[in-house]
């Protein structure tokens, strides 16, 4: 797609180069002068158009993102796990946000107060049974996304995601984040990544547009948090979170 844009606009800027002096000096020709004016603005933005693309295309990307789900998928499925993961901060992931599936079943979450290891089974807790398995998430890299860090309001939530899901990677329309003390709910309209509801990964993670959510707000609120429910109402895709607010952040 990129050499699309940039050979077209190579031909353009050459050709209206080109066109535009001859016109003036030799044709005495106004519409042909503009003709030839416009051909180099038009190459000049497809130049930059060019630039802007993707490295790879969004259907190769997809292809790495369901590879990636499907193996995580096998290993629980393998494993026998269906808890809820529990996405951690930067602070508390061994330098980008992840997420931890307890090897316990849910409802109880181990407190999480110490950076883990970065391993793939780590100790989450004081009790010898606080195991899990620490995983990469979709929402993993999402903070490189972001030219400023995001806030802590509901305005500032929204405004971030608002950037990631509907600018930089184009898979929702627009996004609302309303804040109740330690509950979050996150309604992105006309989203373009669905849930997979039989698979073992998202069954623990969420769908991606969720797993963006919860560690983007993990990030941001510096705490750990969990998808409490994900469901797809008239267009659009409403997701609970929960925040598990640390006793003692270090």
């Amino acid at each position: 797609m990129k050499n699309r844009y940039s050979g077209l606009g190579w031909g353009l800027l050459v050709a209206g180069i080109g066109l535009a002096p001859v016109s003036y000096l030799l044709l005495r020709s106004v519409p042909l002068i503009s003709l030839g004016m416009a051909m180099v603005v038009s190459g000049a933005v497809c130049l930059v158009l060019g630039r802007t693309m993707p490295k790879i295309s969004p259907e190769v990307s997809m292809l790495l993102m369901d590879t990636g789900l499907e193996n995580l998928s096998s290993l629980l499925e393998e494993l026998g796990l269906k808890s809820k993961g529990m996405y951690l901060p930067s602070r508390l992931a061994g330098g980008k946000p992840r997420a931890i599936i307890p090897l316990h079943s849910n409802p109880r979450f181990p407190a999480v107060s110490e950076p883990m290891a970065e391993r793939l089974i780590v100790s989450c807790g004081e009790d010898p049974e606080d195991m899990g398995i620490m995983v990469t998430t979709a929402g993993s890299n999402v903070m490189g996304m972001l030219e400023t860090e995001a806030g802590t309001s509901s305005d500032e939530l929204a405004a971030a995601l608002t950037t990631i899901l509907t600018g930089t990677l184009d898979v929702a329309a627009g996004v609302k984040v309303e804040m109740n003390g330690s509950e979050a709910e996150v309604a992105v309209s006309r989203p373009r990544l669905g849930k997979n509801e039989t698979s073992w990964a998202e069954q623990s993670l969420g769908s991606p547009i969720a797993s963006i959510a919860a560690s983007l707000l993990a990030e941001a609120l510096d705490a750990p948090v969990t998808i409490e429910s994900e469901e797809l109402l008239s267009g659009e895709d409403l997701i609970r979170l929960r925040i598990l607010h640390l006793q003692d952040k270090k």
